[in-house]
């Protein structure tokens, strides 16, 4: 099980370079994302056939009193560059305080990412902040996930998905330069993807210190799953470990 405490994070990278692909839609200002970088992202994308859409929910200049606000600005550059690299992704901004689905599903902090197949009703795959560093990762494989509809979670597992019957919320928390967080974002995004009942969030713990300690986070991955019960998983674990975590919490379990 990896995890890292919060108070001991470093600085690190967001990709490691391959070189030898030109990206055919890698143009305009490198804000971001090197040359090598752009190459790289493109080729890894060019399994997506279904169209995806992005749509990120900023304050659009209207910051509410005592309102946990993250690195919007950076957020919408980095995803305008990979969005820019596939013809089949889109990315979209609307506003957290006046956007009517905004306001049905609740949503409260800026900025927060929503990855869906473009044109669908899906709203359970989010990310809260900037998907930099480690989590740069965390965004290229949600995108191939919508964009292929592979998930690689096995059939007994999506079988037993089925017995969340009633609204999970997991939350896993992160840091841009924590190994093991990908894992733990990723497991909650591919139960969500197969489970309509599943919101499955990313959260960036050092953009929204407030929210981080309201669930006493300490260090990061933590993933706290909230249904009839709560539940917690540390550590990126295997994909098992947060599926039968949230059938507890669903089920009324106390764990």
């Amino acid at each position: 099980m990896g995890r890292e405490p919060l108070q001991s994070i470093s600085p690190g990278g967001i990709l490691g370079q391959r070189r030898g692909y030109v990206c055919p839609h890698a143009k305009g200002a490198k804000m971001f994302l090197d040359e090598k970088t752009r190459a790289q992202v493109c080729e890894m994308l060019v399994p997506i056939q279904t169209p995806v859409e992005v749509v990120v929910f900023t304050t659009a200049g209207l910051e509410l009193p005592g309102q946990e606000v993250g690195l919007q600005r950076e957020t919408l550059g980095l995803l305008r560059e990979v969005v820019a690299l596939n013809p089949n992704l889109s990315l979209e901004q609307r506003s957290l305080h006046a956007d009517p689905e905004a306001q049905a599903l609740g949503l409260s902090h800026a900025p927060t990412i929503l990855l869906r197949e473009k044109g669908s009703q899906r709203h359970n795959i989010r990310f809260l902040g900037l998907p930099a560093g480690y989590e740069f990762s965390t965004l290229i494989e949600a995108l191939l996930m919508l964009g292929t509809g592979e998930t690689k979670l096995g059939e007994k597992s999506q079988a037993d998905l089925q017995k969340v019957a009633s609204p999970v919320r997991m939350q896993a928390f992160v840091t841009p330069t924590c190994p093991y967080c990908p894992q733990a974002v990723l497991a909650t995004y591919r139960l969500a993807y197969h489970n309509p009942h599943i919101i499955a969030e990313g959260v960036d713990a050092s953009e929204f210190p407030t929210l981080s300690r309201r669930y006493n986070i300490s260090g990061v991955p933590d993933t706290i799953i909230s249904g009839v019960t709560q539940q917690r998983v540390l550590g990126g674990q295997p994909d098992r470990v947060f599926l039968e975590a949230a059938i507890r919490a669903s089920s009324g379990v106390v764990a």
